[in-house]
């Protein structure tokens, strides 16, 4: 019996370890407890509605101008047209941030804490409500594939989505973005929308067009989600008509619909009128954003090494192959699933910023997630109908689940570029859990100020082009005498008597003696330093690389040791 309980119930028993595993990784990195942290980056957006509206009273933000140290980098507002200052981002975050904030609210005012909306109550709440929702998400998600799918189908898929995806990276690392949220209300409409075409009624489209409205609220380019429930179950030009016929007859439907969907934006409109006197307002245009529609960079967003979707969160792969298998499986699926795919991935990547910005993979895509479950646990059951091709396949997932989970790692440790990586950079790192030195050196970045024009170009980090220097600054010379003389036992005891003595700190001593040591004669540090960049050089060129492996094989030494050999003959022949 109880064997049979849990064989049932096997889904909501791996969201249930999803849940505790979270909470445990939550308290072990405590984000929360870093002032510049959880309310951060774009969430300082997001967020700054709640405490500018509930504790200052003030959407002009003039409480941000009147205490300019203290705020002044928590809220980045926009200048409008009328002059006034705007939040950039719209308010449908912090309907949902708001149970929480309330609860820190109250509890700051209780306690020592100070209750200004920023201290570590707040972002303690936070980081807690993505988890919250994820697993609201989760449980929806679950009983929508549970319409389709077998059990053990429904568990491992709801298992890969919750931590075998980049969405584990952002309900706790960091956990007050917003795709986590959408997650769970993309989740909820999928459920929704599958019981109104069960049992329409008026009810049910009333909370359709809420949440949808919410979903587009927190990102407008979200409104694409409307296409599943038009499309839902059409299979057919036939099915498409009837839908079309159907939808006319029942228009007072459409019209609820419609009128929920704009409820959830009426306090948008009212904010966006008062500070631009527009009720529509594209505030992210103040700021440069923009579509190109015309340049959509469909092979960046889905296979390039510097942020490729399918590479960073290759289950996606899968479940976008999955999506060709549902017209034997699922046929009423299909279009509105390949339908909103193919349009969500064509508008992400026309954003200017098509990687969007700092992240862990593709993380526009997070949204989707629940949408794409559909098709992956249609790959699943389709090549787990005998049983060596079922073990196969829930093994092959779940080695991506553990291959996320690492790469998570990777990326918290800086071996994962949160901004570009490219196919040097990805294979100089893989599998391995910190970036090495080489890494930093062919690490590339994106020209924000191209890019706006439509335009992406890779360029190098300011540290990478001095570091590629042949001849050696002033002050590399001066940090590598010092490392020497920290390594001379015999030279750092005499210094260390010396400190006692005078009453000196004796890092103070060591630079003081460094800089001597360069006066008299910097040549031999120079020599060395000038071999270690020529080694780095040769490294970053693959041409070179390749002949000096052949010489490497034929003279019989490692390559290490040709390089060097290569380096000091280059320096010696002035070849630099």
């Amino acid at each position: 019996m109880i064997k049979n309980l849990i064989t049932k119930n096997i889904s909501y028993i791996c969201i249930l370890i999803i849940g505790i595993g979270s909470i445990f990784l939550n308290f072990s990195h405590h984000r929360w407890q870093k002032d510049d942290s959880v309310i951060e980056w774009d969430v300082k957006s997001y967020y700054a509605y709640l405490p500018a509206t509930f504790i200052y009273k003030d959407l002009s933000l003039q409480f941000r101008r009147d205490n300019i140290d203290k705020f002044g980098d928590l809220i980045w507002p926009v200048e409008t047209p009328t002059h006034k200052h705007a939040i950039v981002t719209t308010m449908g975050l912090s309907f949902l941030y708001s149970p929480f904030f309330g609860i820190a609210h109250i509890y700051s005012l209780v306690s020592d804490y100070e209750a200004d909306g920023y201290s570590l109550p707040y972002r303690f709440a936070l980081v807690f409500s993505s988890l919250f929702y994820v697993i609201l998400g989760l449980i929806f998600l679950q009983k929508t594939l549970r319409e389709f799918f077998r059990e053990d189908v429904v568990a491992l898929v709801v298992t890969a989505i919750g931590i075998g995806t980049n969405l584990f990276y952002y309900y706790t690392y960091e956990a007050a973005m917003p795709h986590a949220y959408n997650f769970t209300l993309i989740s909820l409409f999928l459920y929704l929308t599958i019981r109104f075409y069960k049992n329409p009624g008026i009810k049910k489209i009333f909370w359709l067009g809420l949440i949808s409205g919410l979903i587009t609220l927190i990102r407008p380019t979200n409104i694409i989600v409307l296409l599943l429930f038009f499309l839902w179950n059409i299979s057919s030009v036939k099915d498409l008509k009837n839908r079309i016929i159907w939808f006319v007859k029942e228009y007072k439907i459409i019209l609820v619909m419609l009128a929920a969907f704009i409820l959830i934006w009426i306090p948008q409109f009212v904010y966006w009128y008062w500070i631009s006197g527009k009720i529509f307002y594209f505030s992210y245009g103040e700021i440069g954003g923009k579509f190109f529609f015309s340049n959509p960079q469909l092979k960046n967003i889905l296979i390039s090494y510097k942020k490729g979707w399918f590479v960073y969160t290759p289950l996606m792969l899968i479940a976008f192959a999955g999506i060709f298998t549902l017209p034997k499986q699922q046929k009423g699926l299909f279009l509105p699933i390949l339908s909103f795919t193919l349009i969500n991935i064509y508008v992400l990547a026309s954003w200017w910023c098509w990687w969007f910005g700092g992240s862990f993979g593709l993380r526009a895509f997070i949204d989707s997630y629940a949408i794409m479950a559909i098709p992956l646990a249609a790959i699943i059951s389709r090549f787990s109908i005998k049983k060596y091709l079922k073990l196969i396949s829930f093994g092959f997932i779940s080695i991506l689940i553990i291959f996320n989970i690492f790469q998570i790692q990777q990326y918290t440790n800086q071996a994962i570029h949160y901004w570009w990586m490219n196919k040097t950079a990805y294979w100089e790192t893989f599998l391995k859990l910190r970036p090495t030195e080489r890494y930093w050196q062919v690490i590339t970045l994106p020209d924000y100020d191209k890019a706006r024009e439509g335009i992406y170009v890779e360029i190098k980090p300011e540290y990478q082009k001095k570091e590629n220097n042949i001849i050696p600054s002033e002050e590399k010379l001066l940090m590598l005498i010092s490392n020497n003389i920290r390594n001379d036992s015999v030279h750092l005891s005499a210094l260390t008597i010396k400190a006692k003595e005078t009453e000196t700190h004796i890092d103070s001593l060591v630079k003081t003696e460094a800089k001597k040591i360069y006066l008299a004669d910097s040549t031999e540090y120079k020599k060395e330093l000038i071999i270690q960049n020529l080694i780095i050089s040769l490294k970053n060129n693959s041409e070179l690389m390749e002949k000096i492996e052949k010489k490497a094989k034929k003279r019989d030494i490692s390559l290490d040791s040709m390089l060097v050999l290569d380096a000091i003959w280059l320096y010696e022949n002035n070849k630099y």
